[in-house]
This record gives structure tokens, sequence and C-alpha cells, in this order.
């Protein structure tokens, strides 16, 4: 029961022969009788980054494009081929906020399904906080529109972009609620 956008409801021909005889396994792989080609669905590397004041404030962007374009979501973004995952998080940051992280702390990752023009694409999310000093300036840019600073607990969760980014954002609450 996947989704009409899950790759095996559209792909009907092998990318690499051109015939229409792909097979789903179920599960994660479509494979062609012709070529023997075995075409994986394996979830991309992304991160999300918890932008934190030292009042307890962080970051929110706002989304300039597609898919879920004007709701709120976290910076970061795709790891790109041969990067690792903390030069992503300082590449994304920059390349939105004009913002360079000094230091970065792993909290978690949680699984989405990015639907970007009508074909699912997954996802890990790989969840970091990273300090921002007050009074930082930040320059909305790339494919964010906004930066908005809010306390975690003012978020209304109905306007963030994807459930992942909701589930990073109350990972961090609850992290923060354990410290106190």
């Amino acid at each position: 029961s996947f989704s009409k956008t899950h790759p095996s409801n559209l792909f009907n021909y092998c990318p690499k022969c051109g015939n229409k005889d792909l097979e789903f396994n179920g599960v994660k792989v479509l494979s062609c009788a012709a070529c023997g080609l075995d075409y994986y669905i394996n979830p991309a590397p992304a991160v999300a980054v918890v932008l934190e004041y030292p009042d307890g404030s962080i970051v929110l962007t706002r989304r300039k494009f597609e898919p879920r374009q004007g709701t709120f979501d976290l910076p970061g973004g795709f790891v790109e081929i041969n990067e690792s995952i903390e030069d992503t998080v300082i590449r994304e940051i920059f390349e939105e906020l004009k913002y360079t992280v000094p230091s970065m702390n792993y909290i978690g990752s949680f699984p989405n399904e990015y639907v970007y023009k009508g074909v699912s694409y997954f996802t890990c999310d790989m969840a970091f906080v990273c300090p921002i000093p007050e009074g930082t300036p930040l320059h909305p840019s790339d494919d964010v529109s906004e930066a908005l600073t809010i306390k975690p607990n003012d978020i209304d969760h109905q306007q963030i972009s994807f459930p992942s980014i909701s589930n990073i954002i109350r990972l961090y609450i609850s992290n923060k609620a354990d410290k106190v």
C-alpha cells in the first residue's frame, strides 16, 4: 500500500534498457527481467539544523519553493555526492542564511517522504543543534524566503513543512526539558 507517488507506481520502464518489464519486490527493489538491472529505492541523507540562540529561541525558515512552499522548516538540505554530513550542515546553513556554524551536535534522525514533482523521494533527516550568537544577522538566500526567530514551544506544528521536521523540533524540546 504505497502512495501513488511511490516510484513503484510511477516507473514503468527500465532506466537502463527501456524494457517495460520492471517488477517491484514489494519492499525497495525494481528489477528488469530483460537486462538484470536492480534499481534500489533507498533513502537519501539530509540534514536539518536547529540554530539555537542563548535565550533558547531557534530559527525557522520559510520554504521559497515546492514542495510545501510557504511552510516553515528548519534550515538544511540534501547531502551532495562525496560530501560528509558535517560538511552538509556547514554548506546548507551558509547557503540558506549566510551564517557559518562554529560547532554542531547531533541529536537524532527521522525518516521522511519528500514528494517532489509528483515523485516520492525517501530521506533520512539527520538533526543537529548549532549555536548562534544573539544579534547574528541572517540573510535568507537560496531556497529560503524568510528566517523567523521563535521560542520552540510557540511553534504551530500545523505550519511545519514535513512530519520529520516536527519530530525533530519535538525531540529538541524534549531533550531541553530533560536537561532542566
